[in-house]
């Protein structure tokens, strides 16, 4: 046997195989590996907007399920009026009878068990609905209920099912902020913006020794932008008649956004100024 054919291919795959490793570890680490699947093109497009709009009536069904797992098999009916007939009276009412719609709901998510739900299937049924909204988030980031229901869920143990992952939570916020302000007609993905910068505030204010003030501060002023820019396609659309197509519950709506992120930001201005004052050197690791 010839030693030295023997050892040059071995060296050379020896190498190599390093080389593949090495090459492996850098192109995951940076997130390379990844595979996201994005069937049709549905993903961020204007017919995902519609499907994600679509997913909440999904979402709130099975959250109406875990709300109700507790409960024996009974379950209230709520008919047109909008009334809640679970104790069987039905004098309040004109008409109680129930549409077809109504009654198609009652039917599919109708508890037959007259045994509580385990926790196990509680965490079962919160699951279901976290993988749901992480779907229509990534259909529509810009929808301003999913990113916050999503959000909920990843930072709230006692609503989701996984621990806590502050820089997930965080990552999330950041994608959302760069997704919405690069629209140019609609205002109302400006306000998710708005919602995503409070959010990180607000982490930022749970875990203040890891922030510093001024971080909040250019945090703030990233609200505040979105905000600005909110008014300037509401401006936009007002003038060009945008705004009165739409239907005065979805004026109502996002003017009730408004207020609210409003007020949050006005919240997060003061706790800054009190936290300047408490300790103006606050360190930053971030």
């Amino acid at each position: 046997m010839n030693l030295r054919n023997f050892a040059i291919p071995s060296t050379l795959a020896l190498a190599g195989a390093a080389l593949w490793s090495y090459g492996a570890k850098e192109l995951a680490g940076g997130g390379d590996f990844n595979y996201f699947p994005n069937p049709l093109g549905l993903k961020m497009s204007p017919y995902g907007q519609v499907i994600a709009i679509a997913a909440q009536g999904g979402v709130s069904s099975d959250w109406h399920a875990v709300e109700v797992s507790g409960e024996t098999g009974k379950k209230g009916r709520k008919c047109d009026c909008g009334h809640d007939h679970s104790d069987g009276s039905h004098d309040e009412c004109e008409d109680s009878t129930p549409s077809l719609i109504v009654r198609l709901e009652e039917a599919v998510t109708e508890r037959t068990n007259a045994r509580p739900a385990t926790e196990a299937h509680k965490k079962y049924l919160r699951r279901q609905i976290e993988d749901r909204l992480r779907t229509a988030y990534e259909l529509d980031p810009s929808n301003y209920a999913n990113y916050n229901s999503y959000h909920l869920f990843l930072s709230e143990p006692q609503v989701g099912t996984r621990p806590i992952l502050s820089d997930k939570v965080l990552a999330l916020a950041k994608n959302t902020i760069l997704y919405c302000l690069r629209e140019e007609h609609d205002p109302r993905p400006a306000l998710t913006a708005a919602s995503a910068s409070a959010t990180v505030l607000e982490l930022m204010f749970l875990h203040k020794q890891d922030y510093s003030l001024d971080q909040m501060r250019d945090e703030l002023k990233r609200l505040d932008f979105s905000l600005a820019r909110h008014h300037e396609l509401t401006d936009r659309w007002i003038e060009s008649g945008e705004y009165g197509r739409l239907s005065p519950a979805r004026q109502y709506e996002m003017q009730e956004r408004l207020e609210f992120i409003t007020k949050i930001r006005s919240a997060s201005a003061a706790t800054i100024e009190r936290l300047s004052k408490e300790s103006p050197e606050i360190s930053s690791t971030f």
